[in-house]
C-alpha cells in the first residue's frame, strides 16, 4: 500500500515538470496557459513548491512573467511573500528578470514604489563615500547590496571603497570589512586588514580577533600586527567570542543534473539564529546565497517552511552539511568570487576547519561490495527510481521527446535506447557514477535500510568497467525508459514537447 503512494505522488511531480516544460515552450497561447494554471491549480500545493522553485532559478523575464502568471491560479496567497523575497534577495537577476519580477508584484497589489524596494535615490553629487555611508545606514540589506556591488569593481575602485570604510568614522563599516576578509583576492584581504587596523573602535579589534582565530596562515602574522597596532592606541577587542552550536542542518538531495539546496543555522550569543541558505552544484559550487543575521525559532521554521516550498529539504548532521560546503567551495575555485550574502554570513562557520576539499561518501560501514546479478540490479534500479530522492532522475531534453516520438512512431525500441545512451549518457557516465555515489550517502545519513543503500552502490560501481553495451546496463536502461516514458505520456495527452531549455529539470 506505500508504495502504491509513493508510486501516484512521483506521477504527480512529472506531471507537474512536465506543465513547467511546457510552459518554457515558444509560442504558447493565453489559452493553452489557463490550461495549465487550472491543472496546477488542481494539484494545489505539491504543485506550487516546484513553480516558487523555478522562480528562485530563473533569470529570463520572459518565463518569470509566465510563472508569476500561473501563481495566481492557486487558492492560496501563501506564494506572494516568496515571489517578495525573490525579488529583494536574487541580486543575480539582469534587468528583464527585475522588472518582470517588479510587474507581477504590482499586479498583485504590492507597492513597489516603496521600501524595501525603491530607495531614496543618492544626491547628484553624492560622493563614493557618502554611497558608503548609505549603505552602512541602511543595514543589513544595504551592506549586502554594496557588498554585491562592490565583488564586481575594478580593483582600483574597490581598493578606494576599502579605504573609505576606514575613514568613515562608523564602526559598522567595520561589518562590511569582515565580509571582505573572506574575499578570493589576496589583495582585498590585505586591503582590509589595514583598513580595520584604523578603525579606534572595540568593533573592529573584535573582527581582527575573530579574523585570526579562522584564517588561513598566510593571513595569521598580519592580522596579529593589525590587532597590536590597535592595542597600542588603546584599542582592546571584547572578550574572545562565545561559540554556539549548530542549532539545525538541512540539505536537499541532488537533482538529475547536479543541483541541491543547503540550510544551516547556527545560535547566537543573543539568544537567536543565525543563517545561511545556499544553492550549489556538483561541479559549478555555490551559485547563490541568501541568509539572516538574528531570526527567532518561531522565525527559522517559518523560513524553513517557505524553503521547502521549493525543495525536498532533509534535516542531517552539522557535520555533514559542513562537508558539502567544503566540496561546493571546492568547485568554485575558478569563481573570482561567491555571492555576497555568503561573504556576509561567513561567520557562521566560525571555529570550523572550512578548507576547500572534494565530497568523499562514507560508505565503508556498508556490506561489502559485491557484483549484482543482472535480475538483482533490475530490481534494485526500479527500486531507485520508485524512492522520492530520487524523483528528479530523469531527463527531459528536446531530444528526450525526439527519441519518445520515434518510438511511438514503430521504431524498434532497442535502436533507440542504444542511441539515446550513447548520445546523452555516455557523456555524463562518471557525473551519473558519482551522483549516485553521493545520493547513496545521503540516504545512509537519512537511516535508509543499508540494503538499499548498498544495492545504489552496487549499481553506482557497476558503471565502471561496464562489459554491457550502456542499453543493456540496468541503471541506465531504467533511466533511458523512465525519461523516454514520461516524455511519451506528454506526447500522447496532446501536449508539446518541451523547447530548448528543459534540461534544468
Amino acid at each position: 500500500m506505500q508504495t502504491n503512494r509513493i508510486d501516484n505522488s512521483l506521477k504527480e511531480r512529472r506531471d507537474i515538470l512536465d506543465l513547467l516544460g511546457k510552459l518554457r515552450g515558444d509560442g504558447i497561447s493565453i489559452h493553452e496557459m489557463e490550461k495549465i494554471g487550472q491543472k496546477f491549480q488542481q494539484a494545489g500545493r505539491r504543485a506550487l513548491r516546484p513553480l516558487v522553485r523555478e522562480l528562485w532559478r530563473e533569470n529570463s523575464g520572459e518565463l518569470i512573467t509566465k510563472y508569476a502568471y500561473i501563481l495566481d491560479f492557486f487558492e492560496t496567497d501563501d506564494w506572494l511573500d516568496q515571489l517578495i523575497q525573490i525579488a529583494l534577495k536574487r541580486k543575480d537577476l539582469g534587468a528583464d528578470g527585475k522588472a518582470a519580477l517588479m510587474v507581477a508584484l504590482e499586479g498583485y497589489g504590492v507597492d513597489v514604489h516603496s521600501p524595501p524596494f525603491k530607495q531614496p535615490p543618492p544626491a547628484p553629487r553624492s560622493t563614493l563615500g557618502e554611497t558608503v555611508q548609505g549603505a552602512i545606514r541602511l543595514g543589513e540589506e544595504g551592506m549586502v547590496t554594496f557588498l554585491d556591488d562592490f565583488l564586481s569593481y575594478q580593483q582600483e575602485v574597490q581598493q578606494i571603497v576599502i579605504r573609505e570604510l576606514s575613514q568613515s568614522g562608523d564602526p559598522s563599516g567595520s561589518r562590511l570589512l569582515a565580509a571582505m576578509l573572506w574575499h578570493e583576492d589576496r589583495t582585498v584581504v590585505l586591503s582590509a586588514l589595514q583598513a580595520l587596523a584604523r578603525i579606534r573602535d572595540p568593533l573592529a579589534a573584535g573582527v581582527l580577533q575573530d579574523f585570526r582565530a579562522d584564517c588561513a596562515e598566510e593571513y595569521s602574522d598580519t592580522a596579529q600586527k593589525c590587532l597590536r597596532r590597535l592595542g597600542f592606541l588603546g584599542i582592546k577587542a571584547s572578550a574572545p567570542r562565545q561559540l554556539l552550536p549548530f542549532h539545525a542542518a538541512h540539505a536537499t538531495a541532488p537533482d538529475g543534473d547536479g543541483y541541491r539546496s543547503l540550510l544551516l543555522s547556527r545560535r547566537t550569543a543573543e539568544g537567536r539564529l543565525c543563517v545561511l541558505y545556499l544553492q550549489v552544484h556538483e561541479r559549478r559550487g555555490v551559485l547563490a546565497a541568501w541568509g539572516s543575521a538574528e531570526l527567532t525559532l518561531e522565525e527559522f521554521r517559518s523560513e524553513v517552511e517557505g524553503f521547502r516550498m521549493q525543495d525536498d529539504l532533509h534535516e542531517v548532521p552539522p557535520s555533514y552539511l559542513l562537508a558539502l560546503v567544503r566540496d561546493a567551495l571546492y568547485w568554485s575555485r575558478e569563481l573570482c568570487y561567491l555571492p555576497a550574502d555568503f561573504y556576509m554570513r561567513r561567520g557562521i562557520f566560525a571555529g570550523e576547519d572550512m578548507t576547500p576539499a572534494p565530497f568523499a561518501p562514507t560508505l565503508t560501514a556498508l556490506p561489502q561490495h559485491r557484483v549484482l546479478s543482472f535480475e538483482e540490479g533490475e530490481n534494485a534500479a526500479r527500486a531507485l527510481f520508485k524512492n522520492p530522492l530520487f524523483t528528479g532522475w530523469f531527463m527531459a531534453s528536446q531530444r528526450v521527446y525526439d527519441y519518445a516520438e520515434e518510438c511511438r512512431a514503430g521504431a524498434d525500441i532497442e535502436q533507440v535506447l542504444q542511441r539515446f545512451c550513447e548520445e546523452l549518457l555516455a557523456p555524463e557516465l562518471e557525473l551519473i557514477r558519482e551522483r549516485l555515489l553521493v545520493s547513496a550517502d545521503l540516504m545512509r545519513v537519512l537511516g535508509n535500510p543499508s540494503f538499499e543503500v548498498a544495492n545504489v552502490v552496487s549499481l553506482a560501481e557497476s558503471l565502471e568497467d561496464n562489459p554491457l553495451p550502456l542499453h543493456l546496463h540496468p541503471f541506465l536502461r531504467c533511466f533511458a525508459l523512465e525519461s523516454m516514458e514520461i516524455a511519451k505520456e506528454s506526447l500522447e495527452r496532446g501536449d508539446e514537447a518541451p523547447l530548448r531549455a528543459a534540461e534544468e529539470f
